[in-house]
């Protein structure tokens, strides 16, 4: 009787056990689709939908809070940049500002000691300027118009440390307008946008272990020139085949750090825009006597009658250089050395290419300074500009320290355009232009680095084809300075030093009292 009581509950057991099993295999299936409810499974998707987009909306307020917070926060930091920008640039201008009152002071007694102490007041003011402005571009709030560096150094900085990659930042020039040099000659471009000579890189003091090694790594040497005058040498080597130019520079760096490399850069009379023609008559070019010579580095000069008993030797530099395309510019600036009162004038004509568009590279300067050099020339003219290159960077700085005298144009780009070069190097007297009301030129440059200003607004200088025009730019205000100078160096026991302090004090103060960037020290008059 048991037994069968039990039998029952087994039984009884087991048959619940198989409706439960049934009733979770049932819902098992239509969990896995058999017989699933569409409207059950449209309502699941709908909210799913809703919780994504509210997940994406809040994701999109959070990056938008983020991004809103770290504009605000690279804001701040600019503004607080920027106002310790200007108060160290305020101190550096005082400091300064007292120094020279101190030389000036000193310089009826001691003259030499004051020419001295002013020229290191000169040198300390440049590189704490030019540390103020990399502290600046380090911080993130940039510059617009006085040296920004950018991998090149600051412009009082010889070392040249590379001029490549500095675009249209304000250590370079404005690489747009010189973007179409040399087009017949298909050009690279360096980082920052400046043509370059394809496939070309150039080696200052290159040392013969270096060559060895650069020539191993698939570097061909193209020439290579011994400077004397200069005291240096030139390697101009073609790069690698698929060998990027920057990290063909990179690698020639690691090679030898102690020398100086760069590209072979292009440069253009100005920076756009050219100086505006005007006719004028024959007397209103006036000759002063004088009996000094002057360099200048320029287009060719032609024959003009107003220069007839000046003496011109002229010299054709550069690489595929078979004569100017032109001579306007250059007779220009050679009959204002001439009216200025120079008897002699040596040449070099640099540039090459079409009329309208005429370009020089950077071995002609190199070719053209070392002749300057040869021939001591104590004042160089220069009224071209373009990009900071680090070979000339070098090359202007010794020839400086032999004593030449520099003197170049500010550059036509405008009030906001960056500094030229090589005008804005420490060692070069860079020069602007006025008008005859001693209003600067409306497209000069402005920046710290300005020296002087001269009379270069419907200038009256030769004209190529004939007869006198008015020329306006900064290319035309230049050759004053430089006759200037050349005058002041012919004179007895004058040195450069003394001459630049002359200048300074021969110049007439505009603008905000003191040196600044619009007039520099002054408008130096013509006598």
């Amino acid at each position: 009787m048991v037994a069968r009581k039990s039998r029952h509950l087994r039984t009884i057991t087991f048959t619940m056990l198989a409706a439960v099993l049934t009733s979770m295999t049932g819902s098992n299936l239509n969990a896995s689709g058999g017989g699933r409810d569409p409207q059950q499974e449209a309502d699941r998707a709908a909210e799913q939908a809703a919780r994504t987009q509210e997940r994406a909306s809040r994701d999109a307020a959070e990056a938008l809070e983020r991004s809103t917070r770290a504009a605000a926060e690279v804001e701040q930091r600019a503004a607080r940049g920027a106002a310790d920008s200007a108060d160290r640039t305020a101190k550096v201008e005082q400091r300064f500002a007292e120094e020279t009152a101190k030389a000036a002071a000193d310089a009826a007694s001691d003259p030499a000691k004051a020419s001295e102490d002013l020229a290191k007041a000169e040198a300390d003011r440049a590189k704490a300027l030019a540390d103020i402005s990399v502290s600046s571009s380090n911080s993130g709030t940039g510059s617009s118009g006085s040296d920004s560096s950018g991998s090149s150094g600051s412009t009082d900085d010889p070392s040249g440390s590379g001029s490549s990659g500095n675009g249209g930042s304000s250590d370079g020039g404005n690489s747009i307008s010189l973007r179409d040099l040399a087009r017949q000659e298909n050009p690279d471009f360096d980082s920052g946008g400046f043509p370059v000579r394809r496939g070309e890189v150039v080696a200052l003091d290159f040392g013969e272990a270096g060559l060895v090694k650069a020539k191993s790594d698939g570097f061909r040497v193209i020439a290579r020139d011994r400077l004397e005058a200069l005291s240096g040498s030139v390697t101009r080597l073609n790069t690698p085949d698929g060998l990027a130019p920057e990290a063909a520079l990179a690698k020639l760096r690691a090679i030898d750090p102690s020398a100086t490399f760069d590209y072979t850069h292009y440069y253009g009379l100005q920076l756009a825009p050219q100086g505006t023609v005007e006719r004028g008559n024959a007397a209103d070019l006036a000759r002063r006597r004088g009996d000094f010579t002057t360099g200048m580095i320029d287009t060719g000069v032609g024959q003009h009658p107003f220069l007839a008993k000046t003496a011109i030797i002229q010299r054709r530099f550069g690489s595929g250089n078979n004569g100017s395309p032109m001579v306007d510019h250059g007779t220009a600036v050679a009959s204002i050395l001439a009216s200025d009162g120079s008897r002699q004038l040596l040449v070099a004509d640099v540039f090459r290419g079409s009329p309208t568009l005429p370009f020089t590279s950077a071995d002609a300067l190199v070719q053209s300074l070392e002749w300057m050099a040869e021939r001591r020339v104590a004042v160089v003219n220069i009224s071209l500009a373009g990009p900071r290159n680090a070979i000339l960077d070098r090359l202007i700085e010794r020839a400086s320290a032999k004593g030449m005298v520099v003197v170049a144009a500010a550059g036509n780009g405008g009030p906001t355009a960056p500094p030229a070069y090589p005008a804005a190097l420490g060692s070069v007297v860079a020069v602007t232009a006025v008008d005859a009301a001693s209003h600067v030129y409306r497209y000069a440059n402005q920046g710290s680095y300005i020296a002087v200003a001269a009379r270069g607004v419907s200038e009256p200088a030769a004209r190529a084809a004939g007869g006198i025009a008015r020329f306006s730019g900064t290319s035309f205000a230049t050759p004053h300075i430089s006759a200037w100078m050349a005058r002041c160096l012919s004179q007895k026991r004058a040195t450069a030093a003394l001459c630049r302090d002359s200048l300074r004090i021969a110049a007439r103060d505009a603008g905000t009292p003191g040196r600044d960037p619009v007039y520099g020290w002054g408008i130096v008059d013509r006598h």
